[in-house]
């Protein structure tokens, strides 16, 4: 990963050794800037969300699916002037940005890549509300935003956010705050820890917002109307049909496996595919990932990694309860 306002050296020296709050560089997140008069008509229409919900103190998180249901990827929308701006994992947002700009060309609204104008960073820890005080802020509270000097402040979690920042106000707080500065994998395995992905390239267009637990974290309205891939979506909450969920697992290995790798279920003797990792972080040999599996598993099950059998996956909570 590289920011064009830092370089891959100086993320890579980036330690995961901060055990309180600390500050993390995004630069595998980006941001797309969606302005016009249809702005909200026009994603009203082609994600989960309720986009007549998001406002200058409150943002969306949602998905953007195909006509199957099956999502090009999640995001977080936040009011940003007479903008609106779309955060999301880079592959996901450059699979979404072209199917905006597909079906764009029928309404007043236009689209913006503004690497070069924001910065994204993580903050989180046991004292990340100390932390927001010392640099100024207020917590926000869960689905709530706050503007801040250069940029916007989102509560993801009680201790778990994300801060956009100008990038003058971005260079100003990395020369700041060092000492605060841990690598995105410590932002990353809390983000995995509270049950919340985002898609990698493996597994675009893969999987249904449910499969996901999207329900689970706000992110699909039930009520908006119609929208690019409804149909799917509805049934899968009210026809029962989705037979998968996504499980937080943990392991004591050195390996990291990437999105897209397979899941094995032990059945008496042998072992069968049963899922397949979502994303993944590995910190000191303490692996913890999310993982698509049949949503009847069971804290019984034994499961490892295809690529390394050797490995035992243990299942953990969810912070949230499982619904359709």
């Amino acid at each position: 990963m590289q920011s064009f306002w830092m370089s891959a050296e100086q993320l890579a020296q980036l330690s995961n050794n901060l055990s309180s709050a600390f500050v993390s560089p995004l630069p595998a997140f980006q941001l797309l800037k969606i302005s016009g008069v249809d702005q909200q008509k026009f994603l009203q229409g082609q994600v989960t969300c309720d986009v007549t919900q998001v406002s200058s103190e409150h943002f969306l998180r949602g998905a953007h699916c195909d006509a199957k249901g099956k999502m090009w990827g999640t995001f977080h929308l936040l009011q940003a002037g007479d903008d609106l701006l779309w955060l999301a994992f880079r592959d996901e947002l450059q699979a979404s940005l072209a199917q905006l700009k597909k079906y764009g060309v029928f309404s007043k609204v236009s689209f913006t890549e503004v690497q070069d104008q924001y910065a994204v960073f993580g903050i989180g820890g046991a004292d990340s509300a100390a932390l927001l005080s010392q640099l100024g802020y207020s917590q926000p509270a869960i689905g709530q935003q706050q503007a801040v000097d250069g940029g916007y402040l989102l509560g993801l979690a009680a201790d778990h956010f994300v801060l956009i920042l100008a990038i003058e106000q971005a260079k100003t707080l990395w020369q700041q705050q060092q000492a605060l500065m841990a690598a995105p994998t410590r932002w990353l395995a809390q983000h995995i820890a509270h049950g919340m992905p985002y898609l990698e390239q493996p597994l675009l267009g893969e999987y249904v917002p449910q499969q996901l637990n999207l329900q689970a974290l706000d992110a699909i309205s039930f009520t908006k109307g119609c929208y690019m891939g409804q149909e799917m979506v509805a049934r899968m909450k009210y026809l029962g049909k989705n037979k998968r969920a996504m499980y937080l697992l943990k392991a004591d290995t050195e390996h990291t496996p990437v999105a897209g790798s397979d899941i094995e279920l032990q059945l008496e003797q042998n072992w069968r595919r049963s899922g397949v990792v979502v994303n993944a972080v590995n910190i000191q040999g303490q692996l913890q990932l999310l993982a698509v599996l049949p949503n009847d598993i069971s804290a019984t099950d034994h499961f490892r990694l295809a690529t390394e059998p050797d490995v035992s996956l243990q299942l953990q909570p969810l912070p949230y309860s499982i619904t359709p």
